[in-house]
């Protein structure tokens, strides 16, 4: 990351609607098989062949996104540069997620004070520039002013089997692993495609 860059990140408040919206009208730019994913898939209970993240479900799932954020139903973390919003990170109390769908096999004890970072997604003009990793570290802190005691993560370990031929970026859209274990994570259990990694906070 370049030093002169200056990474800001802010808590999501229904006030940072449209800095949210104007974020996901672009994110997938460079993708548009996930143009209408709108990170409400974690939050919808619905099983996950009900799920659409294309374009054409996009204004559906942007305006279901606009009455849950609004309403102050949705966590997570919003980085800027320049007053610009240019990142996400789905980050919340594990027992906030709607639907954590196929990594519900992380709830070995549902008791436990743990904060999950579900997905990153970050503008394509700004990759490259630490802004995960600022959401990452922001995440952590949030959690530990939670009173929460173990932070989570799901990175892919192997995207070639979990998705195919897409692009990096979204193939990581849980975080690359190597940052998690830059910032102080530990692989707690190895499945087939994925890691569960976790930091005490």
């Amino acid at each position: 990351m370049a030093e002169s860059t200056q990474i800001e990140v802010r808590e999501l408040k229904p006030s940072l609607l449209p800095d949210y919206l104007s974020l996901f009208d672009r994110a997938f730019s460079d993708f548009p098989d996930w143009a209408g994913c709108y990170c409400g898939f974690y939050d919808t209970p619905a099983s996950p062949t009900d799920w659409d993240a294309g374009p054409k479900a996009g204004p559906e799932h942007r305006e279901a996104r606009i009455k849950r954020i609004s309403a102050g139903k949705v966590q997570g973390l919003l980085a800027y540069i320049d007053d610009k919003p240019v990142g996400w990170c789905n980050a919340q109390p594990r027992t906030s997620f709607v639907n954590m769908r196929s990594y519900r096999v992380a709830l070995t004890d549902p008791g436990e004070l743990v904060g999950s970072i579900m997905c990153f997604v970050v503008a394509p003009e700004q990759r490259g520039k630490g802004v995960c990793t600022s959401l990452l570290r922001a995440a952590c802190e949030t959690f530990r002013h939670a009173g929460l005691h173990v932070a989570e993560g799901y990175p892919t370990t192997d995207s070639q089997k979990r998705f195919g031929n897409i692009p990096w970026a979204e193939a990581n859209y849980k975080g690359p692993l190597n940052v998690y274990l830059k910032n102080g994570f530990a692989i707690h259990r190895q499945l087939e495609r994925f890691a569960i990694v976790r930091r005490q906070l």
